[in-house]
């Protein structure tokens, strides 16, 4: 799609959360060890974006997310060969919740085998972490959390993952558990009903992705001042300056460590099992100090200027 197909579509998508939506959601409330294999998808960007205090970008496109799409026919083909060609693969499209409520779905593809009714999505991805064998149904939980929408909201028995690792293409197998569907889209109409219909924020997260989503949200004016703080900022800023302090002294403890392996492996290249330290190879750099001195007027015509951002600078330290 071009660019305004996807501004069209990325508009459809915040009425509601898709199956990648409530697999970010689900996964934030799980134990870290059931995270394994996950993408860390903000729950705090997907408020944002679904109450337009954000705007996607319509040509946003992340290496992997960009990988996928052109890899996703490739790998739909490589399915279709492996489980027969009697298999028809249909492209759905989004899709809503047949019930009302604000779920959709926006599967790779759709899959009939005479009565035999399923889906299928592609995948491509370089680590294997969460990933069972071939065959089996062990996938990460984001992965299993977004197919188990798709079964509901398109009322399929089966959902086929077909996943390439550079070249080891693996197909997982997941059956349709209706409770378990059911008690996922009850957990996502639940948790829009409070973040979106009712407007309460979650909590920011540590994610990259919310940091660049209060960059966006939060622009400040030049006649805007500094205020008093209230009760509970000033225990935010006493909890922040505390971590602050705890992780300088891990940091100084690491590089303490650090420093003494160094001593330890003095001349040689490393310690077997332990370390090595080798020199690096000598790399050219470009001077853009000497440039300018040399060649001001080239220099100035391919110097442009960046916006600035925001600057969080803790006091009291």
């Amino acid at each position: 799609m071009d660019d305004r197909e996807r501004a069209a579509w990325l508009e459809e998508r915040t009425g509601g959360l898709g199956g990648t939506d409530v697999a970010a959601i689900v996964v934030d409330g799980a134990e870290k060890n059931e995270k394994g294999g996950c993408f860390g998808r903000s729950t705090f960007s997907i408020w944002a974006e679904k109450t337009k205090r954000v705007q996607p970008e319509p040509g946003a496109l992340n290496e992997a997310m960009l990988r996928g799409q052109l890899l996703e026919d490739y790998v739909c083909g490589l399915y279709r060969r492996k489980i027969g060609k009697e298999a028809k693969l249909t492209d759905a499209g989004l899709t809503w919740h047949p019930g009302g409520i604000p779920i959709f779905g926006t599967p790779d593809r759709l899959v009939d085998i005479g009565e035999n009714k399923g889906g299928m999505d592609a995948k491509t991805r370089r680590y294997k972490t969460g990933w069972g064998s071939d065959g089996t149904s062990a996938v990460p939980l984001d992965v299993e959390v977004q197919m188990r929408v798709y079964m509901e909201v398109f009322d399929r028995d089966w959902w086929d993952i077909a996943v390439l690792f550079g070249f080891d293409m693996r197909i997982m197998k997941l059956k349709r558990d209706k409770q378990l569907g059911q008690d996922i889209l009850g957990a996502a109409t639940d948790w829009w009903k409070k973040h979106v219909e009712e407007d309460e924020p979650p909590t920011p997260d540590g994610a990259t992705s919310t940091r660049e989503v209060l960059q966006r949200m939060y622009t400040a004016k030049e006649d805007c001042m500094i205020r008093p703080a209230t009760a509970d900022e000033i225990d935010l800023h006493r909890e922040l300056l505390k971590v602050r302090q705890e992780h300088k002294d891990i940091s100084d403890k690491k590089t303490e460590l650090e420093n003494q392996l160094r001593h330890a492996i003095g001349s040689d290249e490393g310690i077997d099992g332990v370390a090595t330290w080798r020199w690096s190879k000598a790399r050219s750099k470009f001077d853009p100090k000497a440039f300018k001195e040399e060649m001001p007027d080239i220099y100035e015509k391919f110097t442009i200027k960046v916006e600035g951002n925001r600057t969080l600078r803790i006091l009291g330290e």
